[in-house]
């Protein structure tokens, strides 16, 4: 038995320990042709983290991303505890701003941010949630398996935008932006190899 089929099987075990529901994962076409070549769509629920230095094009996927379940008609949380979502950009890159929620928390360093995108990935009332993470100050603890079981309560994905990559994040999908590509780092429920998109 494989490590993956192993997995499985203890969750399933302890699901069944539990009593709770079997979570249904899948692939959902996200309809940013990049992503869905690379990964074949979505995790749902999962969570996917785009790492890459400011200015190499984080903001721009989440965009993409934004603009095509929002033009779906469907609703986006963005979680932007440092300020930086500039809503006329994102309209310019096609987001439909009526069906966006903006969430501003203070950034203080008691991580209210943190809890705030949990109770929103909880909610299951957005498809996509947004959190732009802010720079690695204090423990990130945190993050371990909360927006992960988040994620499955709502049934949703999160996207988590960082500099560097959060090992503390139980991430499905990880991707490294740089220089206009998008490269696969880790990819839980796909193909596990590495892929490079334009």
């Amino acid at each position: 038995m494989g490590q993956s089929a192993a997995l499985e099987a203890l969750r399933a075990r302890i699901r069944a320990l539990e009593g709770g529901p079997r979570i249904e994962r899948r692939r959902h076409p996200s309809g940013v042709e990049a992503i869905d070549r690379l990964l074949g769509g979505l995790p749902v629920p999962g969570v996917v983290e785009v790492c890459g230095a400011d200015g190499a094009g984080r903001a721009t996927v989440a965009l993409d991303l934004a603009a095509a379940i929002t033009t779906a008609h469907h609703l986006v949380a963005w979680v932007d505890p440092l300020g930086r979502f500039h809503p006329p950009a994102a309209a310019a890159r096609g987001v439909a701003l009526e069906r966006l929620m903006i969430v501003r928390p203070v950034h203080d360093g008691t991580s209210p941010w943190a809890w705030t995108t949990e109770q929103i990935l909880r909610s299951g009332c957005f498809p996509l949630v947004v959190t732009d993470l802010p720079p690695r100050t204090g423990s990130r603890r945190v993050l371990s398996h909360g927006w992960a079981r988040a994620a499955e309560h709502g049934r949703c994905t999160a996207l988590v935008l960082s500099q560097r990559t959060t090992r503390e994040l139980p991430a499905d999908v990880r991707l490294s932006i740089g220089d206009r590509t998008l490269t696969v780092l880790r990819d839980r429920g796909g193909l596990n190899v590495v892929g490079l998109a334009s």
